[in-house]
């Protein structure tokens, strides 16, 4: 059960990230009489997918616990998967704050691309070694990933604010390669 669920978190990020790449770019594309309205209508859809997506991936986690008596963060799978769970958690929290619809096309995929790269380790659940049978093992690796995570989200807001702002086609540009 627990795989299903993450494979349904997935595909339901997949759609969320699909619902904010319409809302941004259907806003030109399509004759819409109120841009601002579309986007929202959008950026909302896209939260809701992505809340719905969210949910899935703390089954996935919540069952994974149970199934193997500690908390899975122990082996890189288990760990790459909580790390996208964690930068969809610091997206929703920072969608929440902001509004911003077109967040969701640059941290979505940080996201999806993790839990994509965690499908290629070892998926067997495993006892935990002596040196990570601590409490501390819940607390340093679950305060990491979140910090990981807020950092990954900071980074698509980076990227977001440079790929709006920066006008790449400047000779202010290009005098300062020169230099």
């Amino acid at each position: 059960m627990s795989s299903a669920s993450l494979l349904i978190a997935f595909i339901v990020y997949s759609l969320a990230l699909l619902g904010f790449v319409i809302g941004i770019t259907g806003k030109k594309s399509v004759q819409v009489t109120d841009p601002e309205t579309y986007v929202k209508k959008w950026g909302s859809i896209g939260l809701t997918l992505t809340i719905v997506g969210f949910l899935c991936h703390a089954t996935f986690f919540f069952t994974r616990w149970a199934e193997a008596g500690h908390i899975p963060t122990s082996n890189m799978y288990e760990f790459m998967t909580f790390l996208g769970m964690m930068v969809v958690l610091a997206f929703i929290v920072v969608f929440l704050i902001y509004r911003t619809t077109v967040l969701g096309v640059f941290a979505l995929p940080v996201a999806i691309i993790i839990i994509a790269y965690a499908s290629v380790f070892p998926h067997e659940v495993q006892p935990l070694i002596p040196a990570l049978q601590s409490y501390w093992l819940k607390i340093h690796v679950t305060t990491a990933a979140l910090g990981e995570a807020f950092f990954a989200v900071g980074f698509a807001a980076g990227l977001m604010y440079l790929v709006q702002n920066v006008n790449f086609s400047s000779s202010e540009r290009k005098d300062r390669r020169e230099q």
